[in-house]
């Protein structure tokens, strides 16, 4: 017997065709906006429907229920506010830096739906293991990308080699993260100062191109001599 209520041939939720993405980027966009104004557990769908201008059962048609909607909004919010081919056309380090230093030094310029969104979905991402497994691959993405400019610009003696791409890329992206929450906490703390100290931290020196990591200096104890009585 058919279950489909007279819907066979519909297609599957999230297998619409390319005419229902604006309606699927309205969706996700006030999701976002929503989350960021209200906090994750206080968004409804009803909320996203009238803040996108849009009936209650678009929502039901693009998603299945709210946890994926608020998901994809979150996912899309953090793509449309740094392009991979943005981030991978920073093809050098000091790139990389000023990438950083557009994005949180000016406190102006500092989006508060995207800020207010990224603590949202980390603290979600601590309950959601889905949130969380997308979240770390959008990261990995990135990071992957971070790493093969640390090392072209290592190859290039034009950054510190001392230490494992990485690790230093791992770094980076830890620096970036840092100083957008400073920056927020702290209106009168000066980025720009940071970031030109990093960008000396990060300073090829010589002696440095090639080496992986820099070698331990400590010494092993020699076991002490018996004294003969």
């Amino acid at each position: 017997m058919d279950k489909s209520g007279g819907q066979q041939g519909r297609p599957a939720v999230g297998e619409r065709g390319p005419a229902s993405r604006p309606t699927r980027e309205r969706l996700m966009s006030a999701a976002a906006e929503l989350i960021a104004e209200l906090g994750w557990g206080r968004v409804t769908t009803r909320a996203v429907a009238d803040r996108a201008g849009l009936p209650h059962g678009a929502v039901s048609y693009h998603f299945r229920g709210k946890q994926e909607l608020l998901i994809d909004a979150t996912m899309f919010a953090f793509e449309r506010a740094v392009p991979v081919g943005e981030f991978a056309a920073r093809a050098t380090v000091a790139g990389l830096i000023d990438l950083v230093e557009v994005q949180v030094a000016d406190r102006e310029a500092i989006d508060p739906v995207t800020s207010r969104l990224m603590f949202e979905a980390m603290r979600e991402a601590e309950r959601d293991q889905k949130l969380r497994a997308r979240m770390g691959a959008m990261l990995h993405q990135y990071r992957e990308l971070m790493i093969r400019t640390v090392a072209d610009d290592q190859q290039q003696d034009a950054v510190f080699a001392g230490a494992p791409a990485d690790a230093l890329a791992t770094l980076l992206a830890a620096v970036g993260d840092g100083l957008l929450l400073h920056a927020l906490l702290d209106p009168d703390l000066d980025i720009r100062a940071a970031l030109d100290a990093l960008r000396t931290l990060l300073q090829a020196r010589e002696g440095s191109a090639g080496a992986p990591r820099r070698p331990s200096t400590r010494r092993r104890k020699e076991p002490r001599a018996r004294r003969e009585p």
